[in-house]
C-alpha cells in the first residue's frame, strides 16, 4: 500500500456530493487531508521509502507501523550478510501499539549477533481511525474553502476536535 489512499467515490459520498463538477477539487482535498493526517501522527515522509535497521537484539521494536518486512539478514562469522528464511522470524504486535520483530531462539538467534532488517513502513489495512480522521478533515476543507467565516454570530472555529481525538493516540513522539 505505501501511501494511504481514500477512494473518490467514498469521499464524495461522505460529502454528499452527487455531481462530478468538484471531482478535481475533492481529489486535491483528499490528498491534503491524507498529508495533514500523516503529519499529525508523525508519519509524513516515512511511508514513501524503504527502511534498513541494524541491531544486535533478537527482538526489535519498530517506531513506525510496518507494512512489509522485505528481508531479515544475519552477519555470519566471516562478516557476510546472509538472509534468514521467514520461518526464523516473526512480526508481532499491532500498528496501534508497537510491532516487534522476534528472531527464533530455536534457530540459534540470540542477542549479541548482528542483524539487519529491511522493511517498508505503512499500513497493510488502513485503520478505521485514519480514514475517519481524513474524512473529518475532508469535510472541513470542502465546507470551509476560505479562512474567513462570515455569518450571524459566528466566530473563528478551530479544526474539528474529532480529528485530534482520533490522531492523538497514534502520534509518534521523538525527543532529542
Amino acid at each position: 500500500m505505501g501511501r494511504p489512499v481514500i477512494d473518490l467515490t467514498l469521499a464524495k459520498a461522505h460529502l454528499r456530493v452527487e455531481h462530478d463538477l468538484d471531482d478535481e477539487l475533492i481529489g486535491l482535498f483528499v490528498e491534503a487531508a491524507i498529508d495533514r493526517t500523516l503529519q499529525e501522527i508523525g508519519l509524513a515522509g516515512v511511508l514513501e521509502r524503504e527502511h534498513k535497521t541494524e541491531t544486535t537484539h533478537a527482538a526489535f521494536g519498530f517506531l513506525y507501523p510496518v507494512e512489509e518486512i522485505v528481508a531479515v539478514e544475519k552477519r555470519d562469522g566471516f562478516g557476510v550478510w546472509r538472509e534468514l528464511p521467514a520461518a526464523e522470524w516473526e512480526l508481532g504486535g499491532s500498528v496501534d501499539e508497537r510491532q516487534v520483530l522476534r528472531l527464533s531462539e530455536a534457530a540459534g538467534h540470540r542477542s549479541g549477533s548482528e542483524y539487519r532488517v529491511e522493511w517498508r513502513a505503512g499500513f497493510k489495512v488502513l485503520p478505521a481511525w485514519f480514514r475517519v480522521a481524513c474524512y473529518f478533515l475532508l469535510g472541513h476543507y470542502y465546507e470551509n474553502r476560505s479562512s474567513i467565516v462570515i455569518g450571524a454570530g459566528l466566530a473563528a472555529v478551530e479544526l474539528p476536535q474529532g480529528f485530534h481525538h482520533l490522531c492523538g493516540p497514534h502520534k509518534r513522539w521523538f525527543f532529542a
